[in-house]
């Protein structure tokens, strides 16, 4: 995409129409800024696309004029993607088993409108699923190579630090009495908690991959700073992600992540002096009555609801065990559900219409039956086997960045897995861009394969014996 008379027209209309707007409709003329600022990047480097969609979930949730950033920008990313297929005639991404189980995933959900008592709420879930499929295939069609997806990484560990400074200050200012919520909202907690989990491994995987002392500790620094801010939502769910990630890549040999035994040596200091930092910053009652609620089996408070809520769930699962009561149908219905069940305290705060399952899982057997959460579950399990593969070529190739950011990936994507089972996120926005960045990896890597079996054998071979010459 260029500039030119059409982007200046753009910009003039844009400029007119917030002049307008910004006088009875303040929302709404910032969401078109937003919109602008998108298209003006987008116009002048279409390649910025993801490093600007990247940006957005930080703040995905916050409305201007009534429409939340996270769907201002999933729709310019459709537009922009459909004009990128369509001006370019083709595109450089292969039809994978993984783009057909994602295809099929969104189908099922569509279909459920037809066996769903609301098929409002099955549209306007589908609707979400064409938002978070159109920032995968940016991420898959853009990101064209492993530097790409390193700018990608660096713009989501800056994104995280700095929304991670925002909620230590309301942590610390509070008293901890307040749950932070970064640059999400008051109403986000949990989203921002584990959100922050699912990047710290980021963080970990660019201190592997800087070159210099100052960046090592500078990506250290971010690590803490986002491990901290986790501690500061008081979001279980992220501070068992957050722990499971933590462990696994100190216990996992060091040629997975790192580039030398001494990296991982310095990471494993590190996790120590983050975790007194944690102890000392989080010395509060509320923090421990929240951590100590883990270990109990959160039975004081149901689990912030989750255990009734799972209880309705299955409920709805009994009565249509085959094909499941329709996507979104379950929010829909809560309230009857909850009441219908049995030993839920319906005097409880949590009780009300609209609520999730609080359980990806649970959810998606609920609302799609057996075959839906098959799908759903060979999603994660499909991008996870991708991305061991892509490690596996590129330590094959000894190609450190690429093996790198797939482990780094891989991480995430795991502390990702286990938040899933505390929260209904299946259709935001960061699950779905490492299921992008997974398929740009694969094509990348399948890409040197096929390039390496190409090339031809240069190795000297053996002389024969010249024509007419008889051997001795």
């Amino acid at each position: 995409m260029s500039g030119g008379a059409p982007l200046v027209a753009l910009l003039v209309f844009t400029a007119m129409a917030v002049g307008v707007l910004s006088v009875k409709r303040p929302g709404y003329a910032a969401a078109l800024v937003l919109a602008a600022a998108l298209i003006v990047v987008v116009a002048t480097r279409i390649e910025a696309l993801p490093l600007a969609l990247v940006c957005t979930i930080f703040v995905e949730s916050a409305s201007l004029g009534g429409l939340t950033v996270g769907r201002i920008a999933g729709v310019l990313a459709l537009a922009v993607i459909a004009y990128y297929v369509l001006a370019h005639g083709r595109v450089s991404l292969r039809f994978t088993p993984l783009l057909a189980v994602v295809g099929a995933y969104g189908f099922w959900i569509l279909l459920s409108a037809y066996w769903s008592d609301t098929p409002s709420a099955v549209y306007s879930t589908f609707f979400g699923y064409v938002l978070v499929i159109a920032y995968m295939l940016a991420f898959a069609l853009l990101v064209r190579s492993p530097h790409d997806a390193v700018n990608i990484l660096v713009v989501l560990v800056v994104g995280a630090t700095l929304s991670g400074f925002v909620a230590l200050n309301t942590y610390l200012v509070t008293g901890g009495s307040i749950r932070a919520s970064g640059l999400e909202g008051a109403a986000h907690p949990d989203t921002f908690g584990v959100y922050q989990a699912m990047i710290a491994p980021v963080a970990l995987g660019l201190f592997a991959l800087a070159r210099s002392a100052q960046a090592r500790l500078a990506y250290l620094g971010c690590m803490a700073v986002i491990v901290l801010s986790v501690v500061s939502s008081l979001t279980r769910t992220a501070m068992i992600s957050i722990a499971v990630v933590a462990l696994i890549a100190l216990l996992a040999p060091w040629r997975v992540l790192f580039r030398s035994a001494a990296q991982r040596a310095t990471y494993a200091v590190a996790v120590a002096v983050t975790a007194g930092a944690v102890v000392t910053v989080a010395a509060s009652a509320t923090f421990f009555a929240r951590l100590g609620s883990i270990f109990s089996g959160g039975q004081a408070d149901r689990a912030a609801g989750r255990t009734d809520l799972w209880a309705a769930a299955l409920t709805a699962y009994d009565r249509h065990p085959w094909l499941g009561i329709g996507a979104g149908n379950f929010q829909a219905h809560s309230l009857d559900l909850l009441h219908q069940t049995q030993g839920v305290d319906i005097g409880a705060a949590y009780i009300g219409q609209g609520r999730p399952v609080h359980n990806a899982y649970l959810e998606a057997l609920t609302e799609l039956g057996p075959v839906g959460l098959a799908l759903f579950v060979l999603v994660i399990a499909m991008t996870a086997w991708y991305l061991v593969r892509v490690f596996r070529r590129a330590r094959a190739a000894r190609d450190d960045v690429t093996r790198i950011v797939s482990a780094t990936l891989l991480l995430g994507l795991l502390g990702l897995a286990v938040s899933l089972g505390f929260l209904s996120i299946e259709l935001n926005k960061p699950l779905w861009i490492i299921v992008g960045l997974t398929l740009a990896l694969e094509r990348m890597s399948g890409e040197r394969v096929a390039e390496g079996a190409r090339a031809p054998d240069r190795r000297p071979r053996a002389r024969e014996p010249g024509a007419g010459v008889a051997p001795a």
